[in-house]
């Protein structure tokens, strides 16, 4: 399996994030997310598996922003999300 280029977006109310386009390597969308927010947001990413991507994620309220079949990431009203670019 090869790695895609995934730009990670969000939306929402969080208006520090309103013009995010971050270009992530990545298996999967919700892995170029979860790279994304742990590496940004990690006071708040607490997966139930550290060492796989697309786990069940609570944040630091135990509060779930992310079921294990989510391809998105809750946050502060919205979320963030990855669109695939192209093959790697």
């Amino acid at each position: 399996m090869e790695k895609n280029i995934y730009t990670v977006m969000y939306t929402g109310n969080a208006k520090r994030y309103q013009d995010l386009c971050q270009e992530i390597a990545a298996f999967s969308n919700r892995e170029a997310v979860e790279r994304f927010y742990a590496a940004m947001l990690n006071e708040n990413y607490f997966p139930v598996d550290e060492f796989s991507w697309g786990g069940l994620v609570y944040d630091c309220d135990g509060n779930v922003i992310a079921d294990a079949y989510d391809e998105c990431i809750e946050y502060d009203g919205g979320y963030f999300y990855a669109e695939q670019l192209i093959t790697v």
